[in-house]
């Protein structure tokens, strides 16, 4: 059986597992990293049919995240932030379906936003002030190209 015939479980679960391996192999560059972090929380981990999943991987992109970059000295704010936005993705994604790749592209966009201003504010919580990088400009300029990977992996129940 090829990954393309796989259920859509197990392909989302793959996709998962290699963009958390894209979060831990990318640390010594943390703008990519931040492309794999943000696709992995608002792309892909939100395509697992189960919450409990999508919100295990959520939070493990996150403790990847903080692990590896060595600069934060009180973890677990990231771990937070990805497990709520996972599920308030979750929640979008099964209560008001994009039928376009356009509205699906544009929603992604704006949750890439939110990420990233709701990450910064928990580690300036957790950890004070601190220079925001710029990360969250790779993830948005990379959302168009990780949107559709998510498209292409997200299962048949909506138009492609």
């Amino acid at each position: 059986m090829s990954v393309r015939n796989a259920p859509a479980s197990i392909r989302s679960s793959l996709v998962c597992f290699a963009a958390l391996l894209g979060i831990f192999v990318t640390a010594p560059w943390p703008p990519l990293q931040s492309v794999f972090h943000v696709a992995l929380v608002l792309g892909f981990a939100p395509l697992e049919s189960v919450p409990l999943v999508a919100g295990l991987w959520a939070v493990a992109a996150g403790w990847v995240a903080e692990v590896t970059l060595r600069m934060v000295p009180h973890p677990g704010g990231a771990a937070w932030v990805d497990l709520t936005l996972t599920l308030t993705v979750l929640f979008f994604n099964r209560f008001w379906p994009p039928d376009r790749r356009l509205i699906w592209w544009g929603r992604l966009a704006g949750f890439t936003l939110l990420h990233s201003l709701l990450l910064y504010l928990s580690m300036a919580l957790a950890s004070g002030s601190h220079p925001a990088g710029r990360g969250w400009l790779w993830a948005l300029l990379t959302s168009p190209f990780w949107a559709m990977l998510a498209w292409r992996v997200k299962p048949a129940a909506h138009p492609r």
